[in-house]
């Protein structure tokens, strides 16, 4: 049997069909290829709810990015980009391979989540600010 994967908890190498590591008894679950690229298409992406326009050109939807820009057609766009951006990405693309694709996926979703954080922190600070006098 080859090797096809390794532990995530030990980084021992796994067999082929094997549900629990030797090494420290992590119990792995076996899933192919396909079902978590499935998965990971499925999921709705933040990074396109939280920075519409920067996700659309990050992950190479350029049509989206300039419709972004128009302001009824925007709010659509940052809900079409939260819940079916991953999957429009993977087709339109034109990725390396699956890793890069998931990569710019991920590093997107936490610039979302940092843009976020940053707007609601300046939201904070301003409120204080301005509030504090009263």
């Amino acid at each position: 049997m080859k090797n096809a994967k390794m532990c995530p908890e030990c980084m021992e190498n796994l067999k082929e069909a094997q549900r629990f590591c030797a090494a420290c008894g992590y119990h792995v679950e076996l899933v192919p290829d396909e079902v978590v690229m499935e998965r990971f298409l499925r999921r709705p992406s933040p990074g396109g709810l939280f920075w519409t326009q920067a996700y659309a050109l990050g992950t190479r939807q350029y049509l989206w990015f300039i419709l972004s820009l128009i302001p009824i057609v925007g709010v659509v766009a940052l809900f079409a980009m939260f819940f079916y951006g991953r999957r429009w990405s993977w087709k339109v693309g034109e990725w390396e391979n699956f890793e890069e694709y998931r990569r710019r996926q991920i590093l997107m979703d936490r610039i979302g989540y940092g843009w976020l954080a940053t707007l609601l922190i300046g939201y904070i600070v301003v409120r204080t600010v301005f509030d504090g006098g009263r």
